[in-house]
């Protein structure tokens, strides 16, 4: 099969498209042929060979922890899904494949993708889509007419997040820059406040749940903001920190938690739910066809993304 493949850790222009063997499948697993992927933050780490401390890949390798596609071949024990569906999946760091023409997908990682998505544009979705959903519905138990601080709220996980916790009710603030004010107020922010012109740790109000998404934002700092009992969910934490946060945990009643996005199908298939009730739409800032790679890497890498990277493997 035909893939964006890197032979070592480096720079966008390390991709090099070629051939490579198709995936052979488990019992648990299907074949996929894959119609979208995307550019996630936690992709250009990989390639950069930063997580490579705890993700050794078996270089070459296919990366892309985003999929999209249609079932092609289904192990023995496969019972939800047959050849012919449209599914999607997250991948996670220690799999990845998206960004090749198939992939074996487990099954207990893969949703049906709705109705009113096309299957290239579905590839944006698992990743950052579960991060929120799993912020707001397991990690926060999010309530009607709790506040909800969301920083980074035009990011890939942010613009997810202000839909999912409008869908359930809550009473959103949406951290961005002056030109996404009115993206974010139209996916459903009550109130925005633009970093560029306010310190964030200057704002009077006190908030429920705070959803993390900005690396360079101290946690520590912003956990300031939160009710008495409030949780602060971070997606950038940084491992050296957990013994810290543990020890605040224990002496308080605000909570800091770290999310890593699980390989998780149920949340995939609950956040799917929401899309097809039209609650949550999807963002895409542009669509790169997959020889364009390296090219979307850098997009991604520059930080100012509004919404999602897609990439078109199939070419439609």
């Amino acid at each position: 099969m035909k893939a964006m493949i890197i032979k070592q850790y480096g720079s966008p222009d390390t991709f090099e498209w070629g051939d490579t063997n198709i995936p052979s499948i488990k019992e648990n697993e299907m074949l996929v042929k894959v119609h979208g992927s995307s550019v996630n933050p936690v992709d250009t780490a990989i390639r950069k060979g930063m997580l490579k401390s705890f993700v050794r890949l078996n270089l070459p390798a296919v990366l892309g922890v985003d999929v999209s596609g249609e079932v092609v071949s289904t192990g023995s024990a496969i019972n939800k899904f047959k050849i012919g569906d449209r599914v999607y999946a997250f991948m996670g760091i220690f799999k990845n494949g998206g960004y090749g023409e198939f992939v074996a997908v487990p099954e207990s990682y893969a949703a049906k993708i709705p109705n009113n998505i096309s299957t290239v544009d579905a590839g944006v979705i698992p990743g950052v889509g579960m991060t929120a959903y799993e912020a707001f519905t397991v990690q926060a138990s999010l309530k009607k007419g709790m506040k909800v601080l969301i920083n980074g709220a035009a990011g890939g996980v942010g613009t997810y997040a202000v839909q999912i916790a409008k869908a359930l009710e809550a009473d959103v603030t949406a951290v961005c820059s002056t030109s996404k004010t009115q993206l974010v107020k139209g996916l459903g922010a009550s109130m925005t406040i633009d970093y560029t012109l306010t310190d964030l740790l200057s704002v009077p109000d006190k908030y429920d749940v705070i959803l993390n998404c900005v690396r360079e934002t101290p946690v520590f700092k912003i956990r300031k903001l939160l009710k008495p009992g409030g949780k602060l969910i971070t997606i950038t934490g940084n491992p050296i920190q957990v013994p810290l946060i543990k020890f605040l945990n224990f002496f308080s009643s605000m909570k800091i938690i770290v999310l890593m996005v699980k390989t998780d199908g149920k949340l995939l298939e609950g956040l799917s739910q929401l899309i097809e009730q039209n609650k949550v739409k999807i963002i895409i800032e542009k669509t790169y066809p997959i020889k364009n790679l390296a090219e979307a890497h850098r997009h991604v890498e520059t930080g100012r993304t509004m919404g999602k990277v897609c990439i078109d493997v199939i070419g439609e």
